[in-house]
């Protein structure tokens, strides 16, 4: 058996050290504009982990994720253009970048705090108005927010001038924090955020509070979040009530259930294999047949996700673990 997972393991790290080859050296093969989208597609894996966080690992139907992404997305650029609030704050984007994340995890340990004592059908109600919520906030006060259409925080705000060195941010901004996530999922903490998805009656019964790391992961997601919110602001350079709405929590959605859910792999996997997808291959593929069969590139995804649900329900990575280690039994 310990064979068996050093093999896995060796596997896992080579494969792990090859995508890392890969990305490093990719902006030099290719165009400004792949570059630039493969950038939007790391920050998407962030905007997925932290969703399965607690979808995955405390199996909470957290269907208003994306309220976090865009606090911590307006948080920043606020702070970034002051003036829209009557005040006039100068800050580097190193300090409001983290403090959207700080403001996606207050108001998640604030909502988180009842919510999370809702259950089933409940939770999944609440927390899908939230997003809804803050969208016609944005309009109501257009001044401040710039209504639907969102406002430019400006050139001198990105990431960094160049495109490319915006994509090694990106790559590094997601490896940190998956890699942060990752050590929380398979800490005991993890354990016992398993334990209450698995059971929640049994885990209270062995002592564990429930509804404190219920809120513990809640807040974690809503950080990372709001992080990946901030630094999506500076990268595009733009804000917008996109970042809250229903598109978006579905792709993030999409992209944790088809890598697999509860697997952090999976999210990793499906996060960025849907944002490609979606926003490039399937967009190419709906406008080359659209003159024969009117079709968009949504209606593609969800037909992926259709018969992947009947081929793969238990997601890829499960199903490509379970061959590998068939494989590797019978080796």
């Amino acid at each position: 058996m310990s064979s068996v997972k050093s093999k896995v393991s060796f596997r896992a790290v080579m494969a792990i050290a090859a995508i890392i080859a890969i990305l490093a050296v990719l902006p030099f093969f290719s165009s400004s504009s792949v570059i630039y989208m493969l950038g939007l597609a790391f920050i998407f894996v962030v905007y997925a982990v932290s969703w399965d966080v607690v979808a995955g690992y405390t199996g909470q139907t957290n269907l208003g994720h994306t309220v976090f992404i865009g606090i911590g997305a307006y948080t920043t650029a606020l702070l970034q253009n002051s003036h829209r609030l009557g005040l006039d704050i100068s800050a580097p984007i190193w300090l409001t970048i983290p403090a959207g994340g700080i403001a996606a995890l207050l108001f998640g340990l604030g909502i988180g705090a009842v919510c999370l004592r809702l259950k089933g059908y409940y939770l999944a109600l609440v927390t899908a108005i939230l997003p809804l919520i803050f969208i016609q906030l944005a309009n109501i006060y257009s001044g401040v927010f710039g209504g639907y259409e969102g406002f430019s925080v400006g050139f001198g705000k990105a990431l960094a001038s160049d495109v490319r060195l915006r994509y090694y941010i990106a790559l590094a901004f997601m490896f940190i924090s998956i890699a942060a996530m990752y050590v929380l999922v398979n800490s005991r903490i993890g354990v016992k955020l398993r334990a209450v998805r698995d059971d929640e009656e049994l885990a209270e019964a062995v002592g564990i509070d429930v509804v404190k790391y219920k809120l513990l992961a809640f807040c974690v997601s809503a950080f990372f979040a709001g992080l990946a919110g901030a630094v999506t602001v500076h990268y595009r350079l733009t804000v917008g009530v996109d970042l809250f709405d229903i598109p978006l929590m579905l792709a993030i959605i999409l992209g944790v259930i088809i890598g697999g859910i509860g697997t952090f792999y999976g999210a990793v996997f499906g996060g960025f294999a849907i944002y490609i997808a979606k926003n490039w291959i399937f967009r190419q593929i709906a406008e080359t047949i659209s003159p024969v069969f009117p079709v968009s590139d949504d209606i593609l995804l969800y037909a992926l996700l259709i018969v992947l649900i009947l081929k793969a329900p238990e997601g890829i990575t499960n199903k490509v673990k379970g061959f590998l280690s068939a494989r590797t039994a019978e080796e």
